[in-house]
């Protein structure tokens, strides 16, 4: 499906910042043949210079294993790191991330269909 990982970063870019996809495809990308240790450690670095982090953080050996990849910087990379680094700023930031506009929009549309 993707012929390198510029072509993952590109999915990722064109795809509002965030793509779930399975090992198999980043291996393929990669031109590897197996998920073997290096492989995999190639891939991350790789996946950290084209300005991508993933989740999970080590990725697995399984080719059918998913894996979420994100853009650096972006919104959706705030949230992630919010998630996965526990502490009271994250916890505020979490909150506003469910709340505020998208809450106002979600009453808005309540109100309006079940009015």
């Amino acid at each position: 499906m993707y012929e390198s990982l510029e072509d993952v970063r590109q999915a990722v870019v064109d795809n509002s910042d965030v793509l779930t996809v399975e090992m198999r495809q980043l291996r393929d990308a990669h031109g590897a043949g197996r998920l073997g240790v290096h492989v995999r450690t190639n891939i991350s670095k790789k996946l950290r210079g084209l300005g991508l982090g993933h989740y999970p953080v080590d990725l697995p050996d399984r080719q059918e294993q998913m894996i979420r990849i994100y853009r650096q910087g972006s919104p959706i990379a705030e949230i992630v790191d919010a998630v996965l680094n526990p502490s009271m700023s994250h916890d505020a930031e979490l909150r506003q991330a469910v709340g505020g506009d998208a809450q106002q929009i979600l009453d808005l549309v309540r109100e309006l269909v079940c009015d």
